[in-house]
């Protein structure tokens, strides 16, 4: 009886072990396929982004890499050219502009030039220290490039200066160092001290320009950062022209604080390098803002349904890149600044320069590279503006953002 019933115990506990086993098993089993699902949501939806242009690729931009500028190859279809600055770590004091090229169908591989930079400071004047890139027009009826660029004979550009290029044949090759002139010995917009401007510093041009059919000319907009009674890089103001060279500043009257600019800032942020575009009806400025005096440099959006009145800027945490899913790192992407948002191919992707957290958490000691961020999700602006692509998971057929 004892034998029997000793082994009727241990058939039970074979039982019971097996079973337990079997348990483990197929939560194991379970578990695992549950991570499985989990990675392969967090790849669905996490955002591509990739560093395009690498300091480490040349000594004249081994500090920062800084400032895209890019547009259509004016004589070669499919083709991109991009205009940028750059800082090497061993003058830091120093920038100078380059140039790339890129095809249309693939906006994340970039070909700089052999030769660059392509345009520096120049050898005495006004902008004879240091200079950094505003921004590039195609002029058709002059088959040339516009670039606006922020100079100095100082440390700090502190003017608005133009140089002009022939495109060439092919809308990059003939684009040298050679072949680009300064307009002129002055800038074309330099800091008004006078009140009610009180400038020391007028910097960072975003300039647009559209044809005003009724008068028969183009109207010219310049959207600039400055220093000054107000604080260090405090808002943006406006200034405009009709050729592109000779500008009048227009003091925003309706500001209530009296600071003259397009739409009231955010209280102790620096406003820096911008680019401005327009979206059907809508003018979009896509800003680099340092929120609590550059403790986290970020891109930030403002729109209008007019190029001079009516800005409304937008939360500025909306394009925050601690949001940007299965990309953001302290260690890449801590500071994001001089950003711009480009339509290619009929997708939307952002170029930005990017670093680390800085050990010493001086963003000016950050390692910047140059990045480009897909931008598939739609968020809504204003009342009667347009919805905008910013980085982020697409919506999905049910109206919902895919998790």
């Amino acid at each position: 009886m004892r034998n029997r019933w000793e082994a009727r115990v241990r058939t039970a506990l074979v039982g019971l072990v097996a079973a337990l086993c079997l348990w483990e098993f197929s939560t194991a089993c379970a578990d695992e396929a549950q991570v499985s699902k989990d990675n392969a949501t967090t790849d669905a939806t996490a955002i591509r982004g990739e560093i395009v242009l690498a300091r480490s690729s040349h000594e004249w931009m081994s500090q920062q890499i800084e400032e895209p500028c890019i547009l259509a190859n004016p004589k070669v279809p499919g083709r991109l050219i991009m205009f940028y600055s750059a800082v090497s770590s061993s003058n830091r004091v120093v920038a100078a502009i380059g140039k790339a090229w890129a095809d249309t169908r693939d906006p994340f591989r970039w070909y700089q030039e052999d030769a660059n930079p392509i345009f520096g400071p120049a050898a005495h004047g006004w902008d004879s220290s240091t200079i950094r890139l505003d921004a590039v027009l195609y002029v058709p009826e002059q088959d040339a490039y516009h670039i606006y660029y922020s100079g100095t004979a100082g440390t700090v550009q502190d003017r608005i200066g133009l140089a002009i290029c022939p495109a060439g044949a092919d809308g990059y090759s003939e684009v040298t160092e050679a072949a680009i002139e300064r307009y002129g010995s002055a800038p074309v917009l330099a800091p008004e001290a006078a009140a009610p401007y009180h400038e020391d510093l007028a910097s960072q041009a975003a300039v647009m320009r559209e044809w005003n059919a009724a008068a028969r000319h183009w109207d010219w907009y310049m959207y600039y950062s400055y220093r000054g009674k107000d604080g260090v890089l405090p808002g943006i103001r406006l200034a405009t022209s009709h050729d592109g060279k000779n500008w009048r500043r227009q003091l925003n009257a309706d500001d209530p604080r009296g600071m003259g600019q397009i739409f009231p800032s955010t209280p102790n942020a620096y406003y820096e390098w911008h680019q401005v575009f327009k979206v059907g009806e809508t003018y979009v400025l896509c800003i680099e803002v340092g929120v609590d005096h550059g403790a986290r440099w970020r891109p930030v959006l403002a729109v209008s349904t007019n190029p001079v009145r009516g800005w409304t800027q937008l939360d500025p945490d909306t394009m925050l890149q601690t949001k940007w899913h299965g990309l953001y790192d302290d260690r890449t992407l801590y500071h994001v600044a001089t950003p711009a948002l480009y339509l290619i191919e009929g997708k939307w992707c952002l170029f930005a320069q990017a670093c680390g957290r800085p050990g010493n958490d001086n963003y000016i000691d950050g390692a910047w590279e140059m990045w480009c961020v897909a931008c598939d999700h739609v968020i809504p602006t204003r009342p009667g503006c347009a919805d905008l692509y910013i980085p982020g998971p697409p919506i999905t057929a049910a109206g919902a953002t895919a998790k």
